[in-house]
């Protein structure tokens, strides 16, 4: 079972709303009902339009090389997927599916044309959105020139366990995680073994056991800390 995590760093932008800006999505959103496993978007879809989850969750990941299904997190009530799909014309990047009954909202180009016109105040509410997401992935790329290998290996697995103190168990492949990270499987596997020596975790092929999530974090935030500027 893969241990399900709401993905750390993603605003629900519905928090960042007036009462009036909620109402007028949800007078513009059509609402779709979906059973747990069902497919919500394919990754290359490049139907333009916002997908806000209402109730329930959404798994987000992709297939690895190897054929098996990486969830890199959960989206909850409140947080929306598909942005770039209407402000950029780009595709969808991750498969998502539904995590048990969920209903989502969704907002064609048409739709949200209409809401961007009526009230211009919602793209500076996007605007601040796609930035935290932008300033997210700098940091990432950041963190692939100066950090080592079982840095990024520490923080993925610790993307996926489930948040707070207690133990987690992750089923994924050294493959798995080595295609992620766009590395090859040995220093995945050097990885894991320091981070095993130092009672992180403890990993057999396919399985890994994380017997704090909190120790885990700490760890990865400790080592990814920017040395202070002179």
């Amino acid at each position: 079972m893969v241990v399900r995590t709401l993905e750390h760093g993603v605003p629900g932008i519905l928090g960042s709303l007036t009462d009036d800006l909620r109402t007028a999505l949800k007078n513009a959103e059509v609402l779709v009902r979906y059973r747990d496993g069902e497919l919500i978007q394919a990754r290359g879809d490049r139907t333009p339009g916002l997908r806000i989850v209402r109730s329930g969750a959404v798994r987000v990941g992709n297939v690895g090389a190897d054929g098996k299904y990486l969830e890199l997190g959960v989206f909850g009530p409140g947080q929306t997927f598909g942005e770039m799909t209407l402000f950029a014309d780009l595709p969808r990047t991750f498969d998502v599916y539904a995590s048990g009954p969920t209903t989502i909202g969704h907002i064609d180009r048409a739709r949200m044309e209409r809401l961007l016109r009526d009230h211009p105040e919602l793209a500076r509410v996007f605007l601040r959105t796609l930035a935290t997401q932008l300033h997210a992935a700098l940091e990432y790329v950041e963190d692939l020139r100066r950090l080592p290998v079982a840095f990024h290996v520490a923080k993925l697995i610790s993307t996926m366990v489930r948040t707070g103190k207690g133990a987690a168990i992750l089923e994924v492949t050294q493959t798995t995680l080595a295609d992620t990270l766009g590395v090859t499987r040995i220093p995945v596997a050097r990885a894991l073994e320091r981070l095993e020596n130092e009672g992180l975790l403890r990993h057999t092929y396919g399985r890994i056991e994380v017997p704090d999530a909190a120790a885990l974090r700490a760890w990865v935030e400790e080592h990814g800390a920017l040395p202070p500027v002179e």
